[in-house]
């Protein structure tokens, strides 16, 4: 293959990662074997507030993905070249710049994680960078190669620009893609009963909640053909007056009992689409919610429900929601700091947050669940 259909190809595989991200590994090893590398490439996207990695992608022909995880979970730690990788700088720094061989013959990372890889030299940049974390990809060549030279950081720098693109498209790709999934799971675990009806009361939409309701015989709620309605007619004018009103102009919204005082409670509520700024394409469409009497809900049942928490990550999460430091619940709890940056960056990718200011605002305001 040839320096410009080689090249070609592999932007096309870092753009494809955006929607397919099992590709990544492949991107990275493409990546890494243009700008000549021979025996590992690894791209690591690491939080600036607590020095965790969020993510680390490893393609690699010497090393084990053991390895990898190893260097993950330890090894950077003490890795002497990440300190040098500002986000100042925008070249590629090559390890023998950085660290002559006699730093090498006392450096404990050298010799006890790379050279025992058969890694040797290491060609190294920032990719990216954002208020809350930076992402770094290295080129590796074994034992017994060459130095990477200034015709390898031209090569590199020809696929930087692209890759930083892929690595931004991806993030607000999955930014979207966690707010869809969470307002799905959230619509479905709302202590309201929901369905979205249009101006004739036609089901267009319910959740989980609203679909065992329309099917208990006992709710005061029917559905026919996909009409939703009421089961005693003297309810069912009521209802589908409020629907009415609700998808008129000017929308007003209105509420009832099915039943007394005690039975479950009605609240129907114009959508944006019978707003003034609606498009001349949208048709009118209601809300509505049925409440259930004393329906109560703890804090911890909304936050595992939501986000699909473990209990030793909505232990941690209720410790942060009382304000209390990680540092402050591995203590009380009896754990250690490192199980503690485990949970703490399963919360992260759960929640689609990425500094622990983010996860406390994004768990303070969720919705009531269904208990």
């Amino acid at each position: 293959m040839t320096d410009d259909k080689q090249l070609d190809h592999l932007i096309g595989v870092l753009y494809e990662t955006v929607l397919d991200p099992s590709r990544w590994q492949e991107a990275v090893g493409l990546c890494g074997h243009y700008a000549g590398g021979i025996d590992g490439q690894m791209l690591l996207t690491i939080d600036k507030e607590h020095n965790l990695p969020v993510a680390s992608v490893i393609a690699t022909t010497s090393f084990s993905l053991e390895g990898g995880n190893d260097y993950v979970n330890h090894y950077m730690d003490i890795d002497p070249r990440l300190p040098l990788i500002t986000d100042s700088d925008s070249t590629w720094r090559c390890c023998h710049h950085l660290h002559n061989q006699n730093f090498v013959d006392r450096n404990e990372f050298y010799q006890d994680f790379l050279l025992p890889h058969s890694i040797r030299y290491a060609m190294i940049r920032r990719i990216d960078d954002s208020e809350s974390e930076y992402t770094i990809l290295g080129v590796l060549r074994a034992v017994g190669q060459q130095p990477f030279g200034d015709a390898e950081r031209f090569l590199a720098q020809r696929f930087c620009g692209h890759l930083q693109r892929a690595l931004r498209l991806q993030r607000h790709t999955q930014n979207l893609q966690t707010k869809a999934e969470l307002g799905a799971r959230a619509i479905d675990a709302l202590a309201l009963s929901m369905l979205i009806v249009d101006g004739n009361g036609v089901i267009l939409h319910l959740n989980a909640g609203a679909e065992r309701l329309l099917n208990s015989r006992v709710s005061g709620l029917t559905c026919k053909q996909g009409y939703l309605s009421a089961s005693n007619p003297t309810y069912k004018n009521r209802l589908a007056v409020l629907i009415a009103e609700a998808t008129a102009y000017p929308a007003v919204g209105g509420a009832m009992f099915l039943g007394d005082q005690q039975a479950r409670q009605v609240f129907v509520t114009p959508l944006p689409a019978a707003s003034p700024f609606a498009q001349n394409w949208q048709i009118p469409l209601a809300l509505v919610l049925v409440l259930e009497p004393g329906n109560n809900l703890s804090a911890l049942q909304l936050q595992g429900a939501l986000y699909n928490l473990s209990p030793a990550e909505l232990r941690v999460a209720a410790a942060l929601l009382a304000g209390k430091s990680p540092e402050e619940y591995a203590s009380k709890a009896g754990v250690t700091m490192n199980t503690v940056r485990t949970q703490l960056k399963n919360l992260f990718q759960k929640t689609g947050t990425r500094r622990q200011s983010e996860l406390v605002a994004v768990l303070s305001r969720v919705p009531p669940l269904q208990s």
